[in-house]
């Protein structure tokens, strides 16, 4: 499935109260968050061959402790890049649709290439 297809099969309010859940905390930067997925949903998505592979990785420095994501870099670039990217899961990760999605989202507010009328919501995601 193209990350394009996942933002447009749900609803900013379905996906809000997973990403608090996932970074709590986070409700407080709700009107930024909604401004990304409201621009992100109305991108033209560009053809890309590249993939979101969520999949169990190691913890940073220590072998024992795993967690489920996806790389860094499957983020980074344009926001209409990433829309056109497949979204996949290795086998074992267990995260619904809606669980990827609100991950994409934040990851794509930090590290993606976001446009220009994004830059000041961007600003309010990096206030403490």
């Amino acid at each position: 499935m193209k990350l394009q297809q996942l933002f447009l099969a749900y609803e900013f309010d379905e996906i809000m109260p997973i990403i608090n859940e996932m970074f709590p905390g986070t409700s407080k930067y709700r009107e930024p968050l909604q401004q990304a997925y409201e621009i992100l949903t109305t991108m033209k998505p560009v053809a890309s061959k590249k993939t979101i592979r969520y999949k169990i990785m190691d913890a940073p420095g220590s072998k024992n402790e795993h967690y489920i994501g996806a790389n860094d870099v499957d983020f980074r670039g344009p926001w209409e890049v990433s829309l056109g990217k497949d979204v996949s899961r290795e086998r074992g990760v267990d995260l619904s649709d809606a669980d990827v999605l609100a991950n994409c989202l934040v990851n794509l507010c930090f590290l993606g290439s976001y446009p220009k009328e994004f830059e000041k919501a961007h600003q309010a995601l990096l206030k403490q």
